[in-house]
């Protein structure tokens, strides 16, 4: 029985290239995850097909602001550079400091996501200190913090199985404290331990607990179908897979959100080989009726939107080559070219690594000249039109060169 190691961050390729293109200054966006992690389960990606999925290691909490003054972030920086000193003593200086500012949210909060840098041998200590801090925590992001640290203690080894992961020295010990931390009757407590504990866990007992957290209110739908979603590729059995496929239909969410989730699972490394063909088409069947949307302002470039649709046209794609062999640089460039496609469609292909192939395709179907004209369509818009007259003239190159340059 496989499991989920952690929950991944997905992002569509098409961030980079809209970094390229001058739209957003830099590859920062928003605030780090709760909880990014390599997902346990690897596995070939179709041909033609680049997943979009966004590894942010092990450091499984998102920072503090910095509230924290400079020397104690300086000291704290020392202590984890120590080079004499060994991981355990690192973990008992910084658990001093925190204990002396456990009051102070923004300072405890540093000082616990700094110690899951390090990886004490001594885990039941660790875990001793963490259940007894909980109860005594009295803001909601301390109590998390804690949760998170624990969380940090469980060992990864992607050359042993699940089973044998589970049961490497001191992960019982954390999926047991963890479990204990889900029963809590404080609210942040529980939520995060639910969800820390799903990423880590076995998978069937992860979903039970699932449904009773989200049947009891900790967790609520999205966080729900969130954490199904990405379990649903590691579940061995078609029929399970579909059970689960309706329960998330049925979630409350809507067909945009539910698409958008899906959409990110199918792009994760073990998402094909794990996924039967029945879940497969019903997926695709979710996707093809909820496909991501533009704004109405033409002019609007939102990467966030061509993210999303990025995501979902590779998703899309990936599926169909999984069930037909269809190369993905025809479907894509398809997909872009249907009757009521977005122009902004064409964009954001553009600006993720499958540029090339598909304006390849393009070259090849005859359709280049009707991708430009519908890219036109940014020159006549009312309002600037700098930045999309810069995107169009460097597709309309790629699209030129492509259709100068003679078939091998």
């Amino acid at each position: 029985m496989g499991k989920l190691a952690t929950t991944v961050g997905a992002i569509g390729t098409a961030l980079a290239g809209a970094i390229a293109y001058g739209l957003l200054p830099d590859g920062r966006i928003g605030n780090p995850m709760t909880a990014p992690a390599s997902p346990r389960h690897s596995g070939p990606s179709p041909a033609g097909f680049e997943p979009t999925v966004t590894d942010a290691g092990a450091f499984v909490a998102s920072l503090s602001e910095p509230a924290h003054p400079d020397w104690l972030s300086s000291k704290i920086r020392g202590i984890l550079e120590h080079t004499d000193l060994n991981a355990d003593e690192k973990s008992n200086q910084l658990w001093k400091i925190f204990e002396n500012h456990v009051r102070e949210p923004g300072i405890a909060r540093y000082l616990l996501d700094s110690m899951q840098f390090i990886k004490p041998a001594d885990k039941a200590r660790v875990i001793e200190r963490i259940e007894a801090a909980l109860p005594h925590a009295a803001h909601d992001g301390v109590k998390r913090a804690l949760i998170n640290l624990l969380s940090a203690q469980f060992e990864h080894d992607a050359s042993v199985t699940a089973a044998a992961e589970c049961e490497l020295p001191g992960n019982p010990m954390v999926l047991a404290s963890l479990r204990k931390a889900a029963n809590s009757v404080d609210q942040a407590i529980a939520h995060q331990a639910v969800l820390q504990y799903s990423r880590l866990g076995e998978v069937q007992d992860s979903l039970a607990r699932l449904g009773t957290a989200r049947s009891n209110g900790t967790i609520n739908a999205n966080e729900y179908v969130s954490e199904i979603s990405f379990h649903l590729p590691l579940i061995a059995d078609p029929v399970q897979q579909q059970q689960l496929l309706h329960v998330m239909e049925d979630a409350g969410l809507s067909g945009q959100e539910l698409a958008e989730l899906l959409a990110t699972t199918i792009q994760l490394p073990y998402a094909l080989s794990g996924l039967a063909p029945s879940s497969l088409h019903t997926i695709h069947r979710i996707l093809a009726a909820n496909p991501p949307t533009f704004a109405d302002d033409l002019l609007d470039m939102d990467v966030l939107a061509l993210a999303r649709y990025n995501r979902w046209a590779g998703a899309s794609s990936a599926i169909t080559h999984a069930l037909s062999g269809e190369p993905v640089p025809d479907l894509l460039a398809a997909m872009v070219m249907l009757p009521d496609a977005d122009p902004r469609a064409i964009v954001a292909v553009a600006a993720s690594p499958m540029s090339e192939p598909v304006m390849q395709g393009l070259t090849e179907r005859g359709l280049a000249s009707d991708a430009l004209q519908r890219l036109d369509r940014f020159a006549s818009a009312t309002g600037d039109t700098a930045v999309a007259s810069g995107i169009v003239a460097d597709i309309r190159a790629k699209l030129t060169k492509r259709s100068l340059t003679p078939a091998p």
